[in-house]
């Protein structure tokens, strides 16, 4: 059984903007450990620009923001934005895989709970081609 064409790019859309935004978050993470102290001085902004790890995250933003784009052109905005809180939990995740942050028993019941307030309200309707007033 193959999905319609609409549901296969709006799948597409929705896995491309989970792996930029955690990708993001975990490059700042290594560029912050990488620059050290931010002090906003010239020498501090050079420093974090000459770090690799930054101008990934850079380039996940503008990845994250074209992937953001296509599902709400193709969604509600309601349902878009409620299910855009799954990046919190594959941030957690990504965190505690490669950075070994713990992850307790409130974190994983928050998790449950983003997850399952998700599976609630982020039942998506078709885009409405009015323009809006």
């Amino acid at each position: 059984m193959s999905l319609p064409r609409a549901s296969a790019h709006k799948l597409i859309a929705w896995t491309a903007l989970l792996l930029f935004e955690t990708v993001c978050q975990v490059s700042l993470k290594l560029a912050g450990r990488a620059t050290g102290a931010f002090d906003f001085s010239a020498a501090a902004f050079r420093h974090a620009l000459a770090t690799p790890w930054l101008w990934l995250a850079i380039g996940c933003y503008v990845g994250a923001f074209l992937a953001w784009m296509t599902i709400l052109r193709e969604s509600t905005l309601s349902a878009a934005f409620t299910t855009s809180a799954l990046v919190f939990v594959a941030v957690m995740m990504s965190s505690w895989l490669i950075f070994g942050e713990h992850i307790g028993w409130l974190q994983l019941l928050g998790s449950t709970i983003i997850v399952g307030g998700i599976l609630l309200l982020g039942t998506d309707e078709p885009v409405a081609s009015r323009a809006p007033d």
